[in-house]
């Protein structure tokens, strides 16, 4: 199980991740999408994961049918608990959960899909809150409690999407958390929409750590979802873990509720000594400098190219990013909690000066160099854990 003691950084994985499950590490957790289970050419996904998985969970979902994007899905309407499924489809509004013979055939129906996926912990069907005076807050709070009480004895998770705008205004972070006090559950899943690490300021990377505060207080490990390096700060911070998958998951806005979520191939190297995801042209520069101050080249598994790993170049690079995430958790867990945020402040502020070094040698070198923007995020995260105040960045020129 997850615990603040023994966080874990969690891979929300792709379709086409099946070829990277056997590279990671054994005893992971994993998070799957339960649309996977409508695709039969999925099936060795899902299979790989449970297999490979000591902790496997699966989101249901259920928000994305608050949106008109699922339509067009045939994944998403052929789910059991589809308002598309056999029909053209409607949208789920608030009133259609208001009575508990609602909600109840709701939860068994996602739990029923979950338990045929092999999820080691149930994850209550959830909604997106837009702020918290929306109805779908009452909504969530009661198919929370309701889920947790139907199957005593078993573990039960419950997700909590909200838009970060639901959390800024004094009282609201609050008046969410208050909707969820007092559950039972196994987890709190946290998902907070339209929170962009590299574009947030402070004060709202201060909102989601405290909202994490908040969920934990009751006793609950909670896993902060699609999030980047403000998971590790999450994790100093008490969470029991962070989730995300290649770079585009490292944030959910809210368009992916319209959108969807393919799988979007890597297109970007992680850096993982100054924190930050390059365009494979600037990072080939950073490796290729021959100083002191060199990013070293990579010996993961998918930067030395083991035959075992795909070609793919998409999935070396999401395996690479995949692979540093978990060392960054083991770094993190090996430091003594009440240390933490002082050890991050520090990994940032070295973070913070490597990369316009790297910028410059490798303008020098001809390619292009790194911007402000791709960096400046540090100096949020290392102000919301306690350290110096973030400078305003620089604007830069548009491409």
């Amino acid at each position: 199980m997850l615990t603040p003691e023994n966080p874990a950084y969690i891979p929300i994985l792709l379709p086409n991740d099946a070829t990277v499950l056997a590279h990671l590490p054994h005893g992971s957790a994993l998070m799957l999408s339960a649309v996977y289970s409508a695709n039969p050419r999925l099936q060795p996904l899902i299979d790989g994961a449970r297999e490979r998985a000591t902790f496997l969970l699966v989101d249901p979902k259920t928000a994305y049918f608050q949106f008109e994007g699922y339509m067009s899905m045939p994944e998403y309407r052929a789910l059991p608990y589809s308002p598309g499924r056999g029909t053209l489809g409607t949208l789920w509004e608030p009133p259609r959960f208001s009575g508990v013979a609602a909600r109840s055939a709701l939860i068994d129906d996602v739990f029923a899909l979950q338990r045929q996926m092999g999820a080691d912990v149930l994850l209550a069907p959830y909604f997106y809150i837009p702020h918290p005076r929306h109805a779908w807050l009452e909504v969530s709070s009661a198919f929370a409690t309701d889920a947790v009480a139907s199957s005593p004895g078993l573990p039960v998770g419950v997700p909590v999407c909200v838009d970060i705008d639901a959390l800024i205004e004094p009282g609201d972070m609050e008046a969410v958390a208050a909707a969820y006090q007092g559950l039972d559950a196994a987890l709190f899943w946290l998902t907070i929409v339209n929170f962009d690490e590299r574009r947030a300021d402070p004060g709202d990377a201060r909102a989601v750590l405290a909202l994490v505060r908040a969920l934990r207080s009751g006793g609950a490990p909670v896993v902060l979802s699609h999030v980047g390096r403000t998971g590790l700060l999450a994790i100093a911070g008490g969470a029991a873990g962070y989730a995300a998958g290649t770079h585009a998951l490292e944030t959910h806005p809210r368009a992916l509720f319209r959108e969807m979520m393919g799988s979007r191939p890597a297109n970007s190297y992680y850096m993982h000594e100054c924190y930050i995801h390059l365009a494979v042209r600037q990072a080939q520069a950073c490796l290729e400098l021959e100083t002191s101050r060199a990013h070293p080249t990579c010996g993961c598994a998918a930067c030395g190219h083991q035959a075992t790993v795909t070609r793919m170049v998409s999935r070396r690079l999401a395996l690479h990013s995949m692979l540093h995430r978990f060392n960054e958790v083991d770094e993190l867990r090996a430091v003594a909690p009440a240390d933490r945020h002082d050890f991050l402040i520090r990994r940032f502020s070295d973070a913070l000066e490597r990369a316009p070094e790297l910028s410059q040698a490798i303008a020098e070198g001809g390619a292009p160099p790194i911007r402000d923007g791709e960096f400046h995020y540090l100096e949020v995260l290392r102000e919301a854990g306690g350290g110096p105040a973030a400078t305003i960045p620089r604007e830069e020129e548009p491409d």
